[in-house]
């Protein structure tokens, strides 16, 4: 356990003053000397301080006995210390193990002690050493005394899961002892304070663990509204975009029925310039123009009625307006297809008819004029109706 330091200190000497071993498994911080050299007002006692080194929080208990100093008559306060130094929380039973360790190294040093209380004269303090199991797995084991103290406790009362009566002896090896062990041979240590301490150092382990969960969901929702953050950009800029793009949509729509109502009007225009004066005309344009005339009084007739059909199918006009933009532009692309094969039909046909119309007669071969007199030309039919219109008319 690399949170617990073990040491023997005191001042067997005047001599050689403060002296100090440090038997680990953790190493002392900052200056030990500054911390742990303290004479006890007291003969014998238990020391529990709480010290504040290179701004961490430890917690040093020690087993401390006044002494007599080996070399001198005066004794100024010579004492010997057996302790540790904790740095981190533990559980209960790993705390009872480390002051277990501590009774046991405090008995083999105070052992060495003469009948006045003074170390013989060769004792160094440097030369002590541990001797057994490591003390990092004797603080770890679960085998603690508060254990061991809850089973002779059961034995007295004849209580527990162990058939008392039956049951000669118990054996409980720390080395081999696990925790299912310890758990099945517990009785009073998980009733009263001792239970309350035991389920403290559970529901510690049960904050920390939840604490992790805590903060990795933290992280995970943090993660989670930054990626919703720029979800939310981007749907911002598609909206954006698809703005833009039904604006433009519009724009064409409305441009395509401006084109068309331009194109229409144009048409009209065109059409009532273009149409001569009956009486401008032969007697062959005349029927021609009329029989046109004719066509366009029933191509009118046919769009009144069309217009008609459309304003007594509203849901029908409504559904075409529902059409998507592209439907529609699909539709005015036809149109405008059909429009051009029809002027393209109707220019073939006014071409052929004007043929028609404007073939010249057989010219009649005349023999050359005699006389050398020049050949007039024969008059038309136009001027000779001029002549007659213009000669004299007789006294009727």
């Amino acid at each position: 356990m690399s949170a617990v330091a073990f040491f023997v200190c005191g001042t067997p000497s005047n001599s050689r003053g403060f002296e100090l071993v440090e038997l680990g498994p953790a190493q002392l911080p900052g200056s030990p000397e500054t911390y742990l050299d303290k004479a006890p007002a007291v003969a014998e006692c238990h020391r529990i301080e709480s010290v504040l080194i290179d701004g961490e929080r430890y917690v040093q208990y020690s087993r401390v006995l006044k002494i007599n100093p080996n070399d001198a008559e005066a004794n100024r306060g010579a004492y010997i210390a057996v302790g540790c130094l904790i740095r981190e929380r533990l559980a209960l039973g790993a705390v009872a193990n480390c002051l277990d360790a501590v009774s046991e190294l405090y008995g083999r040093v105070s052992s060495a002690l003469t009948a006045d209380r003074a170390f013989p004269a060769s004792f160094r303090l440097a030369d002590f050493t541990h001797v057994g199991s490591p003390l990092d797995e004797r603080a770890a084991h679960p085998c603690s005394p508060l254990v061991v103290a809850d089973v002779v406790l059961q034995a007295l009362n004849g209580e527990g899961p162990i058939d008392w009566p039956k049951t000669k002896e118990v054996l409980l090896v720390p080395g081999e002892m696990t925790s299912a062990d310890t758990s099945r041979y517990q009785l009073y240590s998980r009733q009263g304070v001792l239970g309350s301490l035991v389920s403290l150092d559970a529901e510690r382990a049960r904050l920390r663990e939840t604490a992790q969960r805590a903060t990795t969901a933290a992280q995970t929702l943090t993660e989670l509204q930054q990626e919703w953050a720029e979800l939310e950009g981007n749907a911002e800029r598609l909206l954006s975009k698809a703005e833009t793009f039904k604006h433009l949509t519009f724009e064409i729509d409305r441009s395509v029925k401006r084109d068309r109502a331009l194109g229409a009007r144009d048409g009209r225009a065109e059409a009532n310039q273009g149409a001569p004066p009956l009486e401008a005309l032969g007697s062959y344009e005349r029927a021609h123009y009329e029989g046109s005339a004719g066509f366009r009084g029933a191509a009118q007739r046919g769009r009144v009625g069309y217009d008609a059909s459309r304003r007594r199918s509203p849901s029908r006009s409504h559904r075409r307006l529902a059409r998507p933009i592209w439907g529609r532009v699909a539709l005015v692309l036809t149109g405008v297809v059909v429009a051009v094969l029809a002027g393209y039909a109707v220019e073939r046909f006014w071409v052929r008819e004007s043929t028609v119309a404007s073939a010249p007669q057989t010219a009649v071969v005349e023999p050359p004029p005699e006389n050398g007199e020049q050949q007039k030309p024969p008059e038309s039919d136009v001027a000779r109706e001029r002549a007659a219109l213009d000669a004299p008319q007789p006294n009727q």
